[in-house]
């Protein structure tokens, strides 16, 4: 820091806890970081000193780990570098400040110091810069202190977890010889005889078995390590100790579940029964973790399968754990679903809850071969006199719905169909909200065997029970609703009637009086009303329609009289943005019929935009929901909605602006495509403020990857839309898509599915603009303009054909944005393109896909080829 900065750097560093004081603080350190070196000695002197204010020194340390790293990729890599180039004298200094503050006498010194080491650490492990750190560390684990051998083995914990979320970087991949000393450092930890330290060891633990690969091929390491965690699993009187250990051997089935059952030494043999004496007999906060060690295996089998159904398992193994311990786990399963112990509704986590998950899991694991078993448990239990068995029978009952074939709950579910719904008015209230979760879950996994019919009127009467009961109807409603078979039609079109069309106004006029009832803010239940009326709205026949325009007006009154009614502003936004959704999706079913409406529906969704920019400023954000409802209007009016824009523009503004809700930006994006599509060339009025908007956000490094994906799509949409007054923006547009053509794969971190993704939506982002502007020049009797630019296009797609990971739907774009050029310059371009290898390959993939639309594509690419080339126009 600067030398005036220094010599106040406690007075700064406490300035920020005082409110009146805390922007000039934090102006003066945002000053003091310019200077790296500096700045990094000072908070290292500070954090180290004695003498100084503990808080202080707390502060100092917060600075420094602040100043290592990000959540931000982008600006994590920016400190990094930053770190690394700072000299390294400096680097020494501030290592060893923070490396004697570690074992301070205030522990609350240590564990910041513990953090900062931890960060250098997981930036100069990986470079070879640091060899020396967990030796050190292993020093102090060693030695006589108590209190030190905790504070670093808390340190070994932050510095696996910081080297652990590494791992999928081989750049940064830990050293066997550092992954041994960490090990060794923690082992030793968790077989002390003081308990403090064995919690943190083992807690340190949980991370470091991750870093443990090669020590777990080897097995009389593995033998070791499993039986240190036994130990610690059984470790009496400590239960955060017995804690962590089952966390760890949870962890040890995620990352090592092929060694489980090793024929040298299977160790569900005993780690099984373990499991099971904790979960019966253990502190439920004890049992918990061991349940989740069966729920894990039950994870790592059904991504097995998975890999197996999709011919990717190769010499991995199932092992079949689950199968294997269904007699004994199913019944511990459902004798702990028992353990209830009032009939109030709990939401925090808790054995019971984990036993449910974890039957769940098992269904999905083993499907029919459980059903036999938990079927005894409740038929042993629906009847039973204590509420707390019927209801867990049925808990059970519903668990298991998920897994088994169709076929196999088909005869059960009919013939205990009649009991469920009876149970509906038991007097138990916990036994009526497990009923309707249940029937919930039989239409979510098993549409085709649930009588709608039959069940429709008393789901309808049941709305009327206390809110935890009907919130489940609610969703009840929507599962069966959103299960409605489409009958094959396209996307958008629905068949004239369904089960639930003689049901549509009744259940309407009751979820409406749901959304009224007084007691409605409890259990979420005004929300699940609303969504599970949109739901009605969105999946029933076209023989409902002609009610929905009355519901249309039912709902702009609840949205009108919302303001009248005494909420939070978030959650009067919240009550607003559902109501909104039910007006999206009537008036996305009513389109063109919508028109009678749409002045009140586009004003009471401007007064709702208006108000949520107002309350949010200066963030200056928009209403998700309330602009997807302007969204469905504009689609549904097209040209019509031109006299809205002049008040919509404004609002349209804030959204695009809004880069960092990013979610509001690309809606907003799609909105500016579909706006664009509707108003044609009237939209050109508009363009120079939004192109340049977005021209700013694709320069601007800060803004996230999809809002720049999305703006692709939006140049040809507007170019589609003006035709030719796009002659104004092309040359700046091309030059945007050619810095987009340029990335590659490489350029992202490697095996990232996330940065796969994002490139090819970026790919077929960049190949629908151009077919957007080929087809809108040609419109504008412009397309002269893009021939200096087809080269550019065709080597974009070449390089596209010799990409790996390329998705089917860039594939499609790429065979479409040829065909628009060959059709649009004919005999020149296809002579041209004569030899072209690309085109050969691009060819061959649409000939063997096994997708129609792609199919097809190519198809029509081979015709327009042998058009031109014979000289037919």
């Amino acid at each position: 820091m600067t030398s005036n900065v220094a010599m106040s750097l406690t007075e700064v560093l406490l300035a920020t806890q005082n409110p009146s004081q805390r922007a000039e603080a934090e102006a003066r350190i945002k000053q003091a970081e310019a200077t790296p070196d500096q700045y990094f000695i000072a908070l290292a002197t500070e954090l180290a000193a004695a003498d100084k204010p503990v808080i202080a020194r707390q502060l100092a340390g917060l600075l420094l780990k602040n100043g290592l790293a990000a959540k931000d990729p982008v600006r994590n890599q920016e400190l990094k570098s930053r770190w690394a180039g700072i000299p390294e004298a400096t680097r020494t200094n501030v290592k060893q400040a923070t490396t004697a503050a570690l074992v301070d006498a205030q522990v609350d010194v240590g564990k910041a110091a513990a953090q900062v080491l931890a960060k250098i650490g997981a930036i100069e492990i990986p470079a070879k810069q640091w060899d020396g750190l967990v030796p050190h560390l292993l020093s102090h684990v060693t030695g006589q202190d108590p209190r030190v051998r905790q504070i670093s083995l808390i340190c070994l914990g932050y510095l696996c977890e910081e080297l652990v979320a590494l791992q999928e970087d081989e750049q940064s991949q830990t050293s066997d010889e550092i992954s041994n000393n960490i090990l060794t450092a923690v082992v030793q930890g968790m077989r002390d005889t003081d308990l403090a330290t064995k919690l943190e060891a083992t807690r340190a633990f949980y991370h470091a078995v991750v870093l443990a690969q090669k020590n777990f091929r080897n097995q009389v390491e593995r033998d070791f390590i499993m039986q240190v965690i036994h130990d610690c699993c059984r470790c009496q009187g400590a239960e955060l100790v017995q804690i962590a250990a089952f966390e760890c051997l949870v962890q040890v089935a995620t990352e090592y579940y092929d060694f489980l059952m090793e024929s040298s030494q299977p160790y569900m043999q005993i780690m099984g029964p373990l499991t099971w004496e904790t979960i019966k007999g253990a502190n439920e906060k004890v049992a918990i973790p061991a349940m989740e060690f069966w729920s894990t295996i039950c994870d790592e089998e059904l991504w097995l399968q998975d890999l197996s159904a999709n011919g990717q398992a190769g010499t991995r193994k199932n092992l079949n754990l689950i199968q294997q311990a269904l007699p004994h786990l199913v019944p511990l399963l459902t004798e702990t679903l028992t353990r209830q112990q009032s009939e109030e509704d709990d939401d925090s986590w808790n054995l019971r809850m984990a036993a449910g998950t974890c039957l769940s899991l098992v269904a999905q694991v083993v499907g029919d071969n459980c059903v036999d078993l938990v079927l005894a448990f409740v038929n042993s239990h629906f009847g039973n006199a204590d509420w707390k068995y019927r209801e867990a029978a049925i808990l059970a009952y519903g668990s298991i719905m998920e897994g088994p074939t169709s076929e196999k709950m088909r005869p059960l579910v009919h013939s205990c169909l009649e009991h469920l719904v009876r149970a509906l008015n038991d007097p138990s209230v916990a036994v009526r909200d497990t009923i309707a979760w249940t029937l919930g879950r039989i239409g979510q996994f098993h549409p085709t065997i649930v009588p709608v019919q039959q069940l429709m009127p008393i789901l309808g009467q049941k709305l009327q029970d206390v809110p935890r009961v009907s919130t489940n109807i609610c969703w009840v409603i929507q599962v069966l609703a959103e299960a409605q078979a489409n009958h094959g039609l396209p996307p958008g079109q629905f068949p004239q009637n369904t089960p639930l069309s003689e049901f549509f106004t009744s259940l309407v006029q009751a979820l409406l009086q749901v959304t009224t009832r007084p007691d409605a803010e409890e259990k979420n239940l005004r929300l699940s009303a609303y969504t599970a009326l949109s739901a009605l709205v969105d999946h029933t026949g076209n023989d409902c329609l002609v009610h929905m325009d009355l519901l249309v007006a039912e709902m702009l009154i609840h949205l009108s009289n919302m303001h009248a009614q005494r909420q939070t502003m978030d959650r009067e936004f919240e009550l607003q943005g559902l109501m909104c959704g039910v007006l999206t999706a009537l008036t996305q079913r009513l389109k063109e019929n919508i028109a009678g409406h749409a002045d009140r529906l586009m004003e009471e969704s401007l007064k709702v935009t208006q108000a949520y920019v107002q309350s949010k400023a200066p963030e200056a954000c928009l209403q998700e929901e309330a602009l997807m409802l302007v969204n469905a209007i504009a689609t549904a009016t097209k040209g019509n909605f031109e006299k809205y824009m002049p008040h919509f523009a404004p609002m349209l503004k804030v959204g695009l602006d809004n880069t960092q809700d990013v979610n509001v930006c690309v809606l907003s994006l799609n909105m500016v495509g579909d706006l664009a599509r509707g108003l044609e060339g009237r939209f050109v009025q508009y363009c120079d403020t939004i192109l340049g908007i977005v021209f700013a956000h694709l320069q601007n490094p800060q803004v996230d990857r999809k809002v720049k994906a999305s703006i692709m799509v939006v140049f040809g949409d507007i170019a589609l839309a003006i035709t030719g007054d796009f002659e104004k923006y092309l040359p700046p547009v091309v030059e945007m898509l050619k810095e987009a053509c340029k990335t590659r794969l490489t350029d992202g971190p490697a095996n990232n599915e996330e940065w796969v993704d994002y490139l090819n939506s970026l790919r077929e982002a960049v190949l629908e603009a151009y077919t957007g502007i080929i087809h809108g020049l040609k419109d504008g009797n412009k397309l002269h303009l893009f021939k200096e630019h087809v080269n550019t296009v065709l080597h974009f797609v070449s390089a596209i054909t010799e990409e790996q990971q390329v998705s089917e739907s860039v594939w499609r774009a790429a065979l479409a944005v040829i065909g628009d050029l060959i059709q649009a310059f004919q005999q020149e371009l296809t002579t041209h393109l004569a030899t072209a290898p690309f085109l050969v390959k691009l060819c061959e993939h649409a000939s063997l896909s096994q997708e129609p639309k792609i199919l097809q594509t190519g198809q029509w690419l081979q015709t327009l080829l042998q058009r031109f080339r014979s000289g037919i126009n």
